[in-house]
Formats: C-alpha cells, sequence, structure tokens
C-alpha cells in the first residue's frame, strides 16, 4: 500500500490520480496565508522510498495520472526528478501524464531545455499558485515571487509544451484592497495567458 506522511493536499482535477509524496511539505513554505504544510518540515524524499510506493501503486492496478506531492516538488533537482520521472513510466506504463506543484522561482531555476526534458517524460500539467497580481499584495503574503517571475514562469512552461494551471484566492486583498487585486489579478492572468485557473 503507498504510504503517505502527514496531510496530502492536491488540486481537484487530481482527484482520481495517483498521488505519490516525492517531497515532503513545501521548500518556499513563507506564504502567510498557508498553513497545509505546518505538520511536517520540507525534504526530498528517499528515491528508495519513492520506488516503493510505485511498485505498491503498480500492484493496485493501472493508473492514468500521477501527482507528484508535496508542496513545489518541482524542486527536486533535475536529474532526481529525470529518475522520478522515469521510474514512474517504467513501473507504471499506464500513465499518460504526471503532474505536480511549483513556484514560480522552482520554475525559473529549470532551463526550457529541462522542462522540455521532462515533458518527454509526460510531465503533463504544472500546478502554479499565483494568487494575486497585485505587487504590494505578493510582498505582503510573503509569496516569493515578483509580478514579473510568475509571467516568466508561466511562459517557460507553455514554450516547454507543459499545461499550467494557477491558483488565485479571491479573498486575499480583504476588502480594503479587493478592487486593486482583482484588476491587478486579471492583468496578470492576461499576461500569464494559462491553460486552466
Amino acid at each position: 500500500m503507498v504510504k503517505y506522511i502527514g496531510a496530502v493536499y492536491r488540486p481537484p482535477s487530481e482527484a482520481h490520480s495517483l498521488i505519490i509524496q516525492a517531497t515532503l511539505g513545501c521548500h518556499h513554505g513563507k506564504c502567510t496565508f498557508c498553513g497545509s504544510y505546518l505538520d511536517k518540515p520540507f525534504r526530498i524524499r528517499n528515491l528508495e522510498d519513492i520506488l516503493e510506493d510505485l511498485e505498491d501503486a503498480a500492484r493496485m492496478g493501472a493508473w492514468d495520472k500521477v501527482f507528484l506531492a508535496d508542496g513545489d516538488a518541482l524542486c527536486i533537482p533535475q536529474r532526481k526528478l529525470v529518475e522520478i520521472c522515469e521510474a514512474v513510466n517504467r513501473i507504471l506504463p499506464s500513465v499518460e501524464r504526471i503532474g505536480i506543484y511549483a513556484n514560480a522561482k522552482d520554475i525559473l531555476r529549470k532551463s526550457l531545455e529541462e522542462l522540455k526534458e521532462l515533458r518527454r517524460l509526460k510531465l503533463g500539467i504544472i500546478y502554479l499558485g499565483v494568487e494575486t497580481g497585485d505587487r504590494e499584495l505578493l510582498e505582503k503574503i510573503r509569496k516569493g515571487a515578483t509580478y514579473e517571475e510568475m509571467v516568466e514562469a508561466a511562459h517557460r512552461v507553455k514554450d516547454a509544451g507543459i499545461l499550467v494551471s494557477v491558483t488565485i484566492l479571491l479573498g486575499i486583498g480583504g476588502v480594503e484592497a479587493s478592487q486593486r487585486h482583482a484588476r491587478e489579478t486579471a492583468r496578470i492572468l492576461t499576461d500569464m495567458d494559462p491553460d486552466y485557473v
């Protein structure tokens, strides 16, 4: 049986996916609004443990999709992330798509060629928490990325042939900043042109 450590969060569209914890917690871990991973310090899991989970999942049946959790698993160094994706393809040959959470800085640490390599290994969607397009709010909530970095990250992912799904927090500006939050978020979504919001 696939083992999970602490609470596990996944996007709604990954409801029927096999969830594999490639990391525990969140690499960034500084967003003021998020309490999702307070129960576990960040670490990248051992490849042997990930392989064991994949083998257990293979005994459970065929899978169409795999989601690599936890918070921002794209922060895994490229060589190891490639090994994980190769293992998914080898052990679960029925998998058509791998999904992963990422933050903008982790995307920008990957070159376009590295992202294309992951795409060839069936990484088909990256989930990016944008939260707001308001520059002041991005700093206030300690998102760890600027407006411009969010836009550049989305374009790099799309240029690699990977779908981009972004999350927006509707009330993050509170009453006093709601109009500015709405206007600037519409602007960043236009500039990013994500596949899903």
